[in-house]
C-alpha cells in the first residue's frame, strides 16, 4: 500500500467532506428547494408570477418572478392581484357543501331551487340534474352557451376576450330552457362545464336570499380574513394588479361576469390571501368551513388523466407516490394553480399573469409539489 503523508491525508479528508456537504441529495441535481423552484419557474414563466410554498416544515416560502406587465419593470408581490380563474370553482363547491351540512337544501335537485315559470332545467333519459352532478361535472351540461356548435345567439356586447361578462341571468335562463341539451345522461359520464358550476353559485345566492357575491364574501372571505379578494377589482387591487397577457403577450382584461357565471371562475386574489385559503384546506388553521372543505376533497368518480374528481377539486397520484388535492385555473390572460398534500402538510400556490391554455400550469404545479417532497 502506497504511503500517504499525514498532512496530505488530512487535506484529502477535508476536501471530500467539503464536496459531500455541498453535493445535492442522491437523485437530485439541486442543492435546495429554492434553487429547484427557480429552475422550474424559469422554464414556464412568460411574463410574471408569484409562487407560494408551504414546505414539509410548514414554513411559508415566497417567490416573485418577472413583471406585473410586459410594459413595466415592477415585480409582482404577495399583495398583487391576479385572476385565479376556475380555482373559483373550489370556493363554490365549499360553499355548497357548507349549505348542505347546515341543512339549507331539502333535496338535491337543482330545478327545485330555481324560480318556477322562469327557467326549466334540461333532462336526459328522464334523469334530473342534481347539485352533485354539477359539482362533479357529471351533469352533461355543455361547457358554456357560446361553445363551438351552440345555436344560442351571442348576447349583445359579447367580447371574446371577456366571454362571460355580457350574459344576464335572464339570458342564461333562456339558454337553459330553450337551447341547452345535455351531452349525456346525468351521472353517467364526465364533461367540464362552466355553466354548471356557475349555476351552483347562482342557486347559492337564491337559497340565501341574497347573491353569490354576498355569500362568498360573508361565508368564505370574511371567515378566512381574505380581505384582498373579490369578484371585481377593488380600488386597492387596481393599485397593485398583474395585468393579464394572452398567448401573444397582448394585454387582455380580467374576467368578469354577472351573477350566474361568477361561481365558475371570477375571483381575483393575492398570494397572501391564497395562503390563508391553502392553510385552511390543509387543516393547518381552524375554521368554520373545516367539515365542508373535507367533504369537497373526497373522491366522487375517476376522471382519467386529471385524476379523481372530487367536489370542485381533483385528486391525483403523482409518480413520486404523493396524493395531492389540486385545481388549475386559466383565463384569457391569467393562470393559477393550487395543490396540497394533506399527509405531509405541504402545498403550493402559483399565480401567473399570462394565459396557459397549453396546460403549462398542470406541469409546473406537480413539478413543484415533487420538488417540495425532496427537502
Amino acid at each position: 500500500m502506497k504511503y500517504i503523508p499525514k498532512l496530505l491525508l488530512y487535506v484529502l479528508i477535508l476536501l471530500v467532506a467539503s464536496c459531500h456537504k455541498d453535493d445535492p441529495q442522491p437523485g437530485n441535481e439541486f442543492n435546495s428547494l429554492e434553487e429547484e423552484i427557480n429552475f422550474i419557474a424559469d422554464k414556464y414563466v412568460k411574463v410574471g408570477a408569484m409562487v407560494g410554498v408551504i414546505n414539509k416544515q410548514q414554513e411559508k416560502l415566497i417567490f416573485s418572478y418577472g413583471t406585473k406587465s410586459i410594459n413595466e419593470s415592477d415585480q409582482p408581490d404577495a399583495n398583487t392581484a391576479f385572476d385565479i380563474g376556475s380555482i373559483t370553482k373550489t370556493f363554490t363547491a365549499i360553499l355548497a357543501a357548507d349549505k348542505y351540512i347546515n341543512g339549507n337544501f331539502q333535496d338535491d335537485i337543482v330545478e327545485h331551487y330555481l324560480p318556477a315559470g322562469l327557467v326549466t332545467m334540461p333532462t336526459k333519459d328522464g334523469v334530473e340534474i342534481s347539485f352533485l352532478h354539477l359539482l362533479t361535472h357529471t351533469s352533461g351540461m355543455p361547457r358554456s352557451p357560446h361553445m363551438e356548435g351552440s345555436i344560442y345567439p351571442l348576447p349583445p356586447g359579447y367580447d371574446i376576450e371577456n366571454p362571460y361578462a355580457a350574459y344576464t341571468t335572464e339570458q342564461v335562463y333562456d339558454y337553459l330552457t330553450n337551447y341547452s341539451s345535455l351531452e349525456f345522461t346525468p351521472g353517467t359520464w364526465w364533461g367540464y362545464s362552466n355553466t354548471g358550476m356557475g349555476l351552483v353559485g347562482h342557486v347559492l345566492g337564491l337559497v340565501d336570499g341574497t347573491s353569490y357575491q354576498t355569500v362568498l364574501h360573508r361565508d368564505v372571505f370574511d371567515v378566512l380574513e381574505m380581505n384582498n379578494s373579490s369578484l371585481f377589482l377593488t380600488n386597492e387591487q387596481l393599485l397593485n394588479q398583474a395585468l393579464g397577457h394572452d398567448r401573444d403577450k397582448k394585454i387582455v382584461p380580467f374576467f368578469t361576469a354577472n351573477d350566474i357565471f361568477q361561481g365558475a371562475g371570477m375571483i381575483k386574489s393575492t398570494l397572501n390571501d391564497m395562503f390563508k385559503y391553502l392553510e385552511a384546506n390543509m387543516g393547518l388553521t381552524n375554521t368554520l368551513l373545516r367539515d365542508a372543505m373535507d367533504l369537497t376533497h373526497q373522491k366522487a368518480m375517476h376522471q382519467g388523466s386529471l385524476g379523481d374528481q372530487g367536489m370542485g377539486w381533483w385528486i391525483l397520484d403523482l409518480d413520486d407516490g404523493q396524493k395531492i388535492v389540486y385545481f388549475a385555473g386559466d383565463t384569457n390572460g391569467h393562470s393559477a394553480y393550487i395543490a396540497f398534500n394533506k399527509t405531509e402538510s405541504m402545498g403550493v400556490i402559483i399565480l401567473l399573469n399570462s394565459s396557459m391554455h397549453d396546460n403549462t400550469n398542470l406541469n409546473m404545479g406537480p413539478e413543484i409539489m415533487k420538488a417540495i417532497m425532496k427537502y
